[in-house]
């Protein structure tokens, strides 16, 4: 007899999970219960664990589909006679339960920390591609002074052969060729990778990361994304290998000799972390090699102490024992945001400088028409930023003669599906035949589309703007700067032409700022030289972009001073540090000259030097009295922006990572050294 108040349908019955069993459970159960509220009840049991990899089963062993839970009744399936609910483990991989276990819809750190908020969600199916012969072993030989990094799960997990796919988030290597001859007591990591599927998925934005970029997008306050990327991570994988790796470290190796190809990675830009993964001709002497487990990824094992790799495979075979071992082609948290978000993320962080260098450029001078065409040696992967309108890139660039005789110009020559080029002058008012030796710095600028914010400073606002001219009667332009009033602002221009011909090819486009403290304005003022005439005609048609740096802190490397000056030298003992060796001396600086305002504005040119800067306006006869060859001489009242040396603040903006394999990256140290 039923107790008082007890549902006569409430049942003592057995749960048996497998057959043969695998556990027994007794459960008090309502037998007129549907089978969707019976799995409630069951997830609730410490005892049974209920999760997406179980499914109900009749007397026969025969499954229930989840979709037909709630149509069913727990009464039509057990075993009436013994009591017997069956759970059956499903052998097929089951991509929610993955999906939940896994964590995929949350964001990762660069150290593939799981974010504590979830950013995303999966919107279909998973596909999933099983790996046929997913057993490979490879081999990481690492400095002895690193060799607590291979603890951090990035070089684990994600693998020597892709750290290139993390290259865009902040990790930075080069490939070289190597020929050493040394002893040393290095150690020597052996993965072993049982990969079981390949896992792919569509991703969509969750409500609450959404509101939260919204949230800083309203505050224009973009230092606040950092606190996004700390609570929902900095990246994403659209697609995982899933499966098992075990890591095996032997150290005291004694080498003597080798020579071969090395894959060296510097982890991060805040580290000095170098691993080198060799493949070479090795002679080496062993002493006491000890080889030993240090880590599993994936698997049933919970002790790296008695390693036995068939017991790894084995319980590999049940998808719950899969772990990720593999993160493919990371991308940013916010790539996955609509294109106006997007925009808008770019917009409040303002631009970048992604990528800057010297060169050499060797220049034959014979005749005033003839510029030199200068191709800069831009990495090939950075040369598809300008091929992505969201990127909005620019080039500026700065000449300087190593013999410091005549005055250069240069401009950019940037033809539609074509690689941008340098187009060089040298303005002499008499040809004077010689070989010059210049020095070419260049810079690129644009939006970070990767957004990769790990190293930017967010007190610095980049900006550039593009202004189109057709003029066809004007000697000159006065144009007024479309921003913001800020006397501090660094301003840095140059013209880009569509395409270089002989009626343009003798061209010189020149350039000054003003600085109108009254109306609060800054402006440009631009006009042309023809070398071929040695006179100021007008001007072709082109596009004028200036570089506008603000929000920036104190420095010795960028800011603006009056310009004290004679014709021949101005004095610059605050820009050059005269205690550094003449090959840094010889650097090119980035340099405009201002004005006081728009009505005191002329045609000038200026002359870097290794040691100062000079100011030169040409003195032309003309019987034109509305020539602006007439306009006042400047002299007085002017002061000068100067870039220099890209370090510090400003030099945490260099998105080294961006370069691949094919082209050599600094670690921090010989980049700092480099160019600076």
């Amino acid at each position: 007899m039923a107790n008082v108040g007890q549902n006569v349908d409430d049942v003592d019955i057995t749960v048996q999970i497998d057959d043969p069993p695998s556990k027994l459970v007794l459960v008090n159960l309502n037998i007129k219960d549907k089978l969707s509220n019976i799995r409630e009840r069951l997830e609730q049991n410490s005892k049974i664990k209920m999760n997406n990899t179980l499914s109900f089963a009749n007397s026969l062993l025969a499954e229930v589909a989840k979709e037909d839970e709630e149509k069913i009744i727990l009464e039509k399936i057990i075993d009436k006679t013994n009591k017997i609910l069956y759970l059956k483990t499903e052998s097929e991989p089951d991509c929610e339960f993955l999906k939940d276990k896994l964590k995929l819809e949350y964001g990762r750190t660069v150290n593939l920390e799981i974010a504590n908020k979830k950013a995303f969600t999966i919107v279909e199916d998973c596909e999933m591609t099983e790996i046929v012969d997913g057993c490979k072993n490879s081999t990481i030989e690492i400095d002895l002074e690193a060799d607590h990094v291979m603890k951090n799960d990035l070089l684990l997990t994600a693998g020597t052969d892709h750290i290139h796919n993390f290259a865009k988030l902040g990790v930075s290597f080069e490939r070289s060729k190597i020929k050493r001859s040394d002893l040393g007591t290095n150690s020597i990591y052996t993965t072993i990778e049982y990969g079981k599927v390949s896992l792919k998925f569509k991703l969509e934005s969750t409500m609450e990361f959404i509101e939260a970029v919204e949230d800083v997008i309203k505050s224009k306050d973009p230092r606040n994304l950092k606190n996004i990327t700390e609570e929902f991570g900095q990246f994403i994988s659209t697609e995982v290998i899933l499966g098992g790796r075990a890591y095996f470290k032997r150290s005291n190796i004694l080498r003597k000799y080798s020579e071969g190809k090395t894959n060296k990675y510097d982890m991060s830009a805040s580290n000095n972390i170098r691993i080198n993964n060799i493949t070479e001709n090795l002679r080496r002497d062993t002493n006491n090699s000890k080889c030993e487990c240090f880590k599993l990824i994936g698997g049933s094992q919970s002790s790296v102490n008695n390693f036995d790799d068939k017991t790894l495979v084995e319980s590999l075979r049940d998808f719950r024992n899969w772990s990720c071992i593999e993160f493919k082609d990371p991308i940013s948290i916010f790539q996955l945001l609509s294109e106006d978000l997007r925009k808008k993320i770019l917009l409040i962080v303002g631009k970048k400088i992604f990528y800057t260098n010297i060169e050499d450029c060797f220049y034959n001078l014979f005749e005033h028409t003839s510029p030199k065409v200068f191709k800069m040696n831009i990495p090939e992967n950075i040369l598809k930023l300008f091929q992505n309108k969201d990127a909005d890139c620019s080039i500026f660039a700065t000449v300087v003669d190593k013999k410091e005789k005549d005055i250069f110009n240069c401009q950019i020559l940037w033809s539609p599906n074509e690689v941008p080029k340098l187009v060089i002058h040298c303005i002499q008012k008499k040809i004077k035949k010689r070989k010059c030796k210049l020095k070419v710095r260049w810079m690129i600028v644009g939006y970070d589309i990767n957004f990769n914010f790990n190293n930017s400073d967010f007190n610095i606002k980049l900006e550039v703007l593009k202004n189109n001219f057709n003029t066809s009667n004007c000697q000159n332009i006065v144009k007024t700067l479309d921003l913001e009033y800020d006397s501090s602002a660094l301003c840095f221009g140059i013209p880009v032409l569509r395409k270089l011909n002989t009626s343009n090819n003798s061209l010189v486009i020149g350039h000054h700022f003003f600085d109108d403290k009254v109306n609060r304005r800054i402006g440009s003022y631009m006009f042309s030289y023809c070398l071929e005439k040695n006179h100021y005609v007008n001007l072709p048609d082109f596009t004028f972009h200036t570089l506008i740096i603000s929000n920036y802190s104190n420095s010795d490397n960028w800011g603006i001073l009056p310009f004290q000056c004679s014709n021949k030298l101005s004095n610059l003992l605050n820009f050059f540090d005269f205690t550094k060796s003449n090959a840094l001396k010889s650097k090119p600086k980035f340099i405009s000259l201002y004005s006081t305002g728009e009505n005191y504005c002329s045609p000038i040119f200026l002359k870097q030097k290794m040691n100062g800067i000079k100011i030169k306006q040409l003195s032309i006869s003309c019987i034109q009295d509305d020539c602006i060859c007439k306009s006042k001489k400047l002299k007085d009242n002017l002061k000068y922006a100067f870039l220099g040396s890209i370090k510090g603040t400003l030099g945490t903006q260099i998105i080294d990572q961006y370069l691949k394999t094919d082209h050599v990256i600094l670690d921090r140290e010989r980049f700092n050294k480099w160019f600076n």
